[in-house]
C-alpha cells in the first residue's frame, strides 16, 4: 500500500505541475502521503519489534515492550493526522471548483467537521489522556505517578473518529454526483465522474471494517497479537484514501479504462446525440485566455477577450461535446446575438456559439 499510494501521489503531482501551478490541495496531499509513508514504515518496524507475538513468547522483556509501545504510539499519530491532512486536501480540491453556494457551504461544513473530529479530538486523546505523556508507552510508570482519564473517554473518541471518517467519505462520494444533475454533460463524462467519486465508498467500507476490528480488540489480553488486524486496517484506510483522493485530478487518464469496463450502451444516451448545448464547470476565482470570435456583416472579424477557465481543477468535468458531436474543452458556452447594421432598416442578426 505504501508503494501504490506514493505512486498515485507522484503521478498526480506530475500531471498537475505540467498543467498549472500546484495548489493547496496538491501540497496537502504531498504532506499526507509523506506522513502515511512514515506511519507505515513505523508499523513495519513494530512488526520486527514484536507486534504479532503472544505475551508468553520468550522474546518479550520490559525494554522491548516499552520500545514496541513507543513505536506503536508514534505510528498511530502519523496515521491519524495523515488521514486528517488527506481529508483537508480533498476539501481544498473541491473548494477550488466553482460549485453552487449551497455546495460550498457543505464543503466548508465538512472542513469544520473534519477539524473537530479528526484533529482536535485525537489531539485531546493522544496528549491529554494520561500524565505524564511517557506513561502512554512506558509500562514501568504506574499510579500514583500515572494519571489517566477513564478508559471510556479513549474508546468514545476512537469511535467518534471512525464514524466521522465514514460520514465524510459519504459526503465526498454523493455531493458531487448530486451536483451533476444540475449541469449538462455528455453521458460518457457523467459516468466517468460518477465512477471516480463513488470510489470513495471503498474508503467507507474500510473505515467500517476498522471500526469492527477496534470493537473486537476491546477486553483482549493479548494486545500485541490481537492489534495486528487493527493496524492493517488503519494503514490501509489512509493508503486507499490517498489513492481515491488522487483519482479526480487523474480522471482523464482513466477515461480509456472506463470505456472498456462500462457497457457501451451507457455512453449512447439522448444527451450525447441530441446536440444540446453543453455546460462545463468553471473553477472558483480563476481566469483564462479563451477568446470569442465575433463576425460582422462585412465579413471582418475581431477577437474580444472573455472569461473562462482552463485550470487543472476542471479536468474532472472536461470533454464536453459541441454541437457537431466533437470533443470540446471550451467550458461554459454562451449564445450572443448582435445586430450589425449600417441602416436602421437593414439589421442582420449574427450569432456566436
Amino acid at each position: 500500500m505504501l508503494a501504490i499510494s506514493t505512486a498515485f501521489t507522484i503521478w498526480r503531482l506530475v500531471v498537475r505541475f505540467r498543467m498549472s501551478q500546484m495548489s493547496w490541495s496538491d501540497w496537502l496531499m504531498l504532506l499526507g502521503t509523506i506522513m502515511n509513508d512514515a506511519g507505515i514504515s513505523l508499523a513495519i518496524t513494530c512488526g520486527f519489534a514484536g507486534t504479532g507475538r503472544l505475551l508468553r513468547d520468550p522474546f518479550w522483556n520490559i525494554e522491548r515492550m516499552v520500545y514496541n509501545n513507543h513505536l506503536t504510539f508514534a505510528s498511530q499519530l502519523l496515521n491519524v493526522y495523515g488521514m486528517f491532512v488527506v481529508k483537508l486536501s480533498i476539501c481544498a480540491y473541491l473548494l477550488a471548483l466553482n460549485f453552487s453556494k449551497r455546495y460550498r457551504k457543505v464543503i466548508w461544513g465538512t472542513v469544520a467537521f473534519v477539524t473537530v473530529f479528526n484533529f482536535l479530538l485525537p489531539v485531546t486523546q493522544h496528549f491529554g489522556l494520561c500524565r505524564p505523556l511517557a506513561s502512554r508507552w512506558d509500562i514501568t510508570i504506574v499510579a500514583p505517578i500515572k494519571q489517566c482519564w477513564p478508559q471510556i473517554v479513549r474508546i468514545g473518541i476512537a469511535y467518534t473518529q471512525a464514524i466521522s471518517n465514514i460520514v465524510t467519505d459519504l459526503v465526498y462520494a454523493t455531493a458531487p454526483i448530486a451536483y451533476l444533475q444540475s449541469i449538462q454533460l455528455s453521458r460518457q463524462t457523467q459516468w466517468s465522474v460518477r465512477a471516480v467519486f463513488l470510489m470513495s465508498l471503498v474508503c467507507t467500507t474500510i473505515s467500517a471494517l476498522k471500526l469492527w476490528s477496534f470493537q473486537l480488540l476491546q477486553d483482549q489480553t493479548e494486545t500485541y497479537y490481537e492489534s495486528v488486524s487493527l493496524s492493517i486496517w488503519s494503514t490501509t484506510e489512509v493508503s486507499i484514501g490517498i489513492v481515491v483522493a488522487n483519482l479526480p485530478p487523474l480522471r482523464k487518464s482513466f477515461d480509456g479504462m472506463f470505456k472498456h469496463i462500462l457497457p457501451a450502451a451507457i455512453f449512447s444516451g439522448k444527451q450525447s446525440s441530441s446536440r444540446l448545448k453543453s455546460f462545463n464547470l468553471p473553477t472558483y476565482g480563476s481566469q483564462s485566455a479563451r477568446r470569442s470570435k465575433i463576425e460582422g456583416r462585412s465579413g471582418r472579424s475581431e477577437r474580444l477577450p472573455s472569461i473562462a477557465d482552463n485550470a487543472s481543477e476542471r479536468a474532472i468535468l472536461e470533454d464536453i461535446e459541441n454541437q457537431d458531436g466533437a470533443k470540446s474543452s471550451s467550458g461554459i458556452m454562451r449564445t450572443t446575438q448582435l445586430m450589425v447594421s449600417n441602416d436602421p432598416a437593414d439589421k442582420i442578426p449574427t450569432e456566436r456559439h
